[in-house]
């Protein structure tokens, strides 16, 4: 594993220009998360998760000091480069899942290798990543309307491991889930991360924070403990 930290904010604010004044969502902060560390970010509503997802996401740009994405500086790139870098380095799981409602599974989760390829998976991988989480051939073929919360959220992490990200960016991923379901799908990142990924998880909850090796704690857009 190396030792040059796989995300490193150095110094970073992101301050929103509203109509009432500026608002300063991050407010100088510094932090490193290495490859194949399992991180929680916590804080209460305000604290500026969010933001920091939109960072670490490559969703937004600091205001002021610099983002380190795999070595690179994200402030730097073009926009054209910062969208290869998501859609090659990262895997984003939401808590609403975002899946396409007019298609099935399978094409939700084959949907990202059409846009970095240009063509339909004649890999199989598409398949094999949803087998990977408990879908056959049968089940793949539903709409999202017909599958429970909880298969949704299973093909919303299938289609975030497609392109192989380094790093599962997971924001509320078990907030729309029952008990027992949010549980099921913990495990499914915990086995991930066992695998090599790395993961990054926002949550309110701190039963699901325990799932994490390491807490970082926000309040009112700092950094008070990690």
């Amino acid at each position: 594993m190396s030792e040059v930290p796989l995300i490193r904010l150095a110094d970073v604010t992101k301050v929103y220009h509203l109509e009432s004044g500026d608002f300063v969502a991050l407010d100088h902060v510094s932090l490193d998360i290495m490859e194949n560390e399992f991180v929680a970010i916590m804080g209460p509503s305000g604290s500026g998760k969010s933001t920091m997802m939109n960072q670490l996401g490559i969703l937004d740009v600091p205001t002021s000091g610099n983002l380190f994405i795999n070595g690179k500086n994200v402030a730097a790139m073009t926009n054209l480069e910062r969208t290869h870098m998501r859609r090659d380095t990262i895997g984003y799981i939401f808590q609403n899942f975002y899946l396409i409602p007019l298609l099935s599974a399978y094409e939700n989760v084959e949907y990202p290798l059409i846009l970095k390829y240009k063509r339909r998976d004649t890999s199989g991988k598409a398949a094999a990543i949803l087998k990977s989480v408990g879908f056959d051939e049968k089940l793949s073929a539903h709409r999202p309307t017909q599958l429970s919360g909880g298969q949704q959220q299973r093909v919303a992490i299938a289609r975030a491991l497609v392109n192989d990200p380094k790093i599962l960016l997971c924001d509320e991923p078990t907030g729309n889930l029952d008990r027992k379901t949010g549980f099921q799908t913990m495990d499914i990142l915990t086995g991930l991360h066992k695998e090599g990924k790395t993961v990054i998880l926002v949550t309110h909850d701190p039963k699901i924070a325990e799932y994490a090796h390491r807490t970082i704690q926000l309040e009112d857009g700092k950094v008070v403990a990690s």
